[in-house]
């Protein structure tokens, strides 16, 4: 099986993102894709990215349902500087007869011998590049902060989640408790709803609190938070 390996600050994702995505898995350039959010970007370390769960939560939203695709949180977990090199090698080790092909944007391409061990990193995996997207993260970022409509930039899942300043709860005890429990429960949401892909609550009681601008607070689950 060929993996691709797709990873980024997505800072937020965005329909780019997911359009590269099924663009390699419809020209079968990968068999699936792992989707990897980095803590921190070897070549932004002067720019720290948004809280952890609340991107995950937003490339989980963004991925959600589509065939062959998984979002890691490794990366998250590791902590620290994301380096490709030792997320290939835990890849390698845990799907040694697979091909991993790192997903890469063309002006990374040409730099790749700035990465970490790249002379290591060359023999564990191969690369497959892409053009740059329209849309951009730290324009998407800037039209938050303006005011400005993102319709049409973000997946509809992720546009709502953020209209509605939707992020996991404060409390990381809590959080993982409740992520902890949904791996035992192999993804059924807290509340027994059908299992569901990327553990997103589903449930009709937190959508309704969504629609509604006089809610604040916390979903039943304790997981997601709305302001």
């Amino acid at each position: 099986m060929r993996i691709g390996l797709f990873g980024g600050s997505f800072d937020p994702v965005h329909n780019g993102h997911v359009g590269l995505v099924r663009r390699f898995l419809a020209e079968k350039v990968v068999d699936r894709v792992v989707v990897l959010p980095a803590a921190v970007s070897p070549f932004k370390t002067d720019a720290r990215p948004s809280e952890d769960y609340d991107r995950l939560l937003l490339v989980r939203a963004a991925f959600m349902g589509m065939a062959n695709v998984t979002v890691d949180p490794r990366e998250l977990k590791r902590g620290g500087v994301s380096y490709a090199i030792d997320t290939v090698k835990e890849f390698k080790a845990e799907f040694p007869d697979d091909e991993l092909i790192f997903l890469v944007g063309e002006d990374t391409a040409a730099e790749l011998e700035r990465w970490k061990d790249w002379e290591t990193l060359r023999t564990l995996c191969r690369f497959e590049s892409y053009p740059r997207t329209p849309e951009a993260s730290h324009d998407i970022r800037r039209m938050l902060a303006e005011g400005e409509s993102i319709h049409g930039l973000v997946p509809e899942a992720v546009e709502l989640l953020l209209k509605h300043h939707v992020t996991y709860q404060p409390d990381a005890k809590i959080v993982n408790a409740v992520l902890n429990g949904l791996a035992r429960k192999e993804g059924y949401c807290p509340c027994r709803l059908p299992k569901v892909p990327e553990f997103i609550c589903p449930c009709q009681e937190f959508r309704g609190q969504m629609a509604d601008p006089s809610y604040h607070g916390l979903c039943h689950c304790r997981l997601y938070l709305k302001p």
